[in-house]
């Protein structure tokens, strides 16, 4: 190869590798606005692109990337992304954030023993509404893995460093006394022993009052029933005709309780949740 000819491709290569810097400053800049205007698909596919060719970020624009498929709510890809900030960064502050939004795809998978895991990473050098963040998290994660006791902590340090002030915790604290009470006031093992002492019982215990009259009449119609047959023939006939469907319904009757008070628990405890929420979100998570 001439010397000459050998200059003149180095410099149409740098001439080419500039040109492209430029055009994937370009790309991010626009993926940047379209993402602004919420344009989610729009801006992740230009950003895929400019990562793709080789954009000099790549812990930013992966960032950039998962927070475009959050809100697409394409959860598994946001979460692959997230780690990949995580790991092609050097930066604390971003690193946190990373770990931060993946705790919050995790929890909104319902995956909160992976939610843990991945807040135990958060740098000790963590800024103050990245560490309000961190103690809300946890907050929700342990009281979907049913640690009430230390969700009620989690959520406390939340608010104080938000400085909501004493009435915010005050308020917090009798909502969780409540939380504390529902396995108690709706024990599913309780109800399912009741009705099958006495049939409907169990659920007129957990406040299903339709539920427990209707067990109680069909239980009792099959009773009285069985007691005519008895009077007219005999106790084995009555017996033959009448226990399989005895059984059947006293047996599903105490099941139908159990499931009752259960169904009554996790709906208490969404309804003080959601109270929870609201006492203790921080402001950041109001703006996104």
């Amino acid at each position: 190869m001439k010397r000459k000819t050998f200059f003149i491709l180095i410099i149409s290569l740098t001439a080419h590798l500039l040109l492209n810097a430029q055009t994937l400053v370009e790309v991010v800049e626009f993926a940047n606005q379209e993402f602004k205007k919420g344009n989610y698909t729009i801006a992740s596919k230009e950003y895929n692109r400019a990562f793709f060719f080789g954009y000099e970020k790549k812990d930013e624009l992966s960032l950039q990337i998962a927070h475009c498929y959050a809100q697409m709510n394409d959860l598994d890809l946001a979460s692959d992304f997230y780690n990949k900030a995580f790991r092609l960064s050097n930066n604390d502050s971003l690193k946190d954030e990373a770990i931060l939004n993946n705790a919050f795809v995790l929890l909104l998978q319902e995956k909160q023993a992976q939610a843990l895991n991945e807040l135990f990473n958060l740098s000790g050098s963590a800024q103050l509404e990245q560490q309000i963040q961190y103690h809300f998290l946890k907050g929700i994660a342990y009281y979907g893995l049913y640690n009430d006791s230390t969700a009620l902590d989690e959520f406390v340090q939340s608010i104080q460093l938000q400085a909501h002030g004493q009435l915010a915790e005050i308020t917090l604290q009798e909502e969780f006394k409540k939380v504390f009470h529902y396995h108690k006031r709706y024990n599913p093992q309780r109800s399912y022993v009741m009705s099958g002492i006495l049939p409907g019982s169990g659920q007129l215990s957990v406040g299903a009052i339709q539920e427990g009259v209707n067990s109680m009449l069909l239980i009792g119609g099959l009773y009285l029933i069985a007691v005519g047959i008895m009077q007219n023939y005999s106790f084995w006939d009555a017996a033959i005709a009448l226990f399989p469907w005895i059984q059947r319904y006293y047996l599903g009757g105490m099941d139908k309780a159990k499931t009752l008070a259960i169904s009554k628990i996790e709906t208490k405890r969404y309804e003080s949740y959601l109270k929870i929420i609201e006492l203790t979100m921080p402001d950041s998570f109001e703006e996104q």
